[in-house]
């Protein structure tokens, strides 16, 4: 490529508000699948801060480093108090020190970076600007919260609307998984001229080959991190209840682990009298998550709200046909080739369209869907795709 910086020379800091740790090593996968698959290409160091009453000490630094990835997660305790806006400042005070401790780990390591990925904002803004205001160092943005989608309406607050707003203005780039996303957050004023769409990477087990004897019966499988009140968990369990009282030709695998897990278990237990339909597999990695994709004959997503659950993205990859919500980004990839759409929270729709898939109504061919989705989400793609967009600011 003409003009291409040396990739030695381009060495980026990711700043990430989520990112997989010790309390929970599924936080912010996606964002850790973006970093890794632009370490392919040049190095990158990421500073993420996590917050835990639990903690035993006030301060402690987890550092991990290997070739082209630098790992620096700063562990802080923090605190309780009787008035909720004093926790909250205290504890935002803390963020930002310990933040700041993973800055000057960097420099005891002499890491040096030429530009600043910021991973959901906004509070981590703040170093953004001060690095391209103080250190000429340019900073880009990578949104995925959902928080600015009209069905959560959780975008609040005069002095933050006005603080991202100047982030997101002074930002190379800003890039969101989905254009719904996107779209939103300029109805919002985010105003920036470089947006785009960055899918999220899908892990290389995916693109395994598995030669699994497939189930017995007809598998649907739910994977998510057991949220009820965006995920629906609970509506997708009454689904099942009512199919099984149809047909008992079928079973739903769920797939995960959150804070809800018990509760939707033991709701699952309670109302549906054949437990033979039902599983609840739990935390699932790795090869041993693809192999249960691969086996399986359909995704189910029956979320409340959503911005883009990288599932669908593992799903199409494995060619699983997906049946889902028209919520937040969703319908921008799901189609009549790869799936199913049905409204939000429409427990007799997702009936229908299940027993339908059941007596074979509905037909998906697992190859095509593979080779279009493929290469499009694979993590040397996407690495590729930040890389040159990297490279184009930093040559300016």
């Amino acid at each position: 490529m003409a003009n291409m910086v040396n990739p030695k020379e381009i060495k980026i800091l990711h700043l990430a508000r989520w990112y997989p740790n010790k309390f929970d090593p599924m936080f912010g996968l996606f964002v850790k699948k973006h970093v890794e698959a632009t370490s392919l290409y040049c190095p990158n160091y990421v500073i993420y801060a996590h917050g835990s009453f639990d903690l035993k000490d006030s301060l402690l630094i987890d550092y991990k480093s290997n070739t082209n990835l630098t790992e620096i997660i700063v562990y802080y305790k923090k605190v309780k108090f009787a008035i909720d806006f004093i926790a909250n400042l205290i504890n935002g005070i803390l963020y930002l020190r310990a933040i700041n401790k993973g800055f000057k780990r960097l420099k005891c390591e002499d890491k040096k970076f030429n530009l600043i990925h910021i991973h959901i904002l906004s509070r981590l803004g703040i170093f953004g600007l001060y690095y391209k205001l103080f250190k000429k160092t340019p900073y880009v943005i990578t949104e995925h919260w959902s928080r600015y989608l009209p069905t959560t309406a959780n975008y609040n607050g005069f002095f933050r609307k006005i603080f991202t707003k100047i982030v997101v203005s002074q930002a190379s780039f800003v890039s969101t998984v989905t254009n719904n996303l996107k779209e939103e957050m300029q109805n919002h004023g985010l105003i920036n001229r470089n947006y785009f769409v960055l899918p999220n990477v899908v892990s290389k087990y995916f693109y395994y080959n598995f030669n699994d004897i497939k189930n017995s019966k007809k598998t649907f499988i739910h994977v998510s991190s057991f949220e009820d009140k965006s995920k629906n968990i609970s509506g997708l369990i009454r689904v099942i209840n009512e199919l099984s009282k149809k047909r008992s030709d079928f079973v739903c695998k769920l797939i995960g682990e959150g804070i809800d897990f018990e509760y939707l278990s033991n709701y699952a237990q309670k109302i549906i009298k054949n437990q033979n339909v039902i599983q609840f597999i739990g935390l699932l990695e790795n090869e041993n998550l693809a192999r249960e994709y691969a086996k399986a004959d359909m995704m189910i997503i029956f979320s409340n709200y959503e911005n883009f659950p990288v599932v669908i993205n593992e799903s199409l990859v494995a060619g699983l046909p997906v049946i889902s919500t028209k919520v937040g980004g969703i319908s921008e990839m799901i189609n009549s080739q790869n799936g199913i759409l049905i409204n939000a929270g429409d427990e007799d729709a997702l009936i229908e369209k299940l027993l339908e898939f059941l007596d074979d109504k509905f037909c998906f061919n697992k190859e095509l869907i593979k080779s279009q989705y493929r290469d499009k989400f694979s993590e040397g793609s996407i690495g590729k795709l930040l890389f040159n967009k990297y490279n184009e600011i930093i040559k300016t």
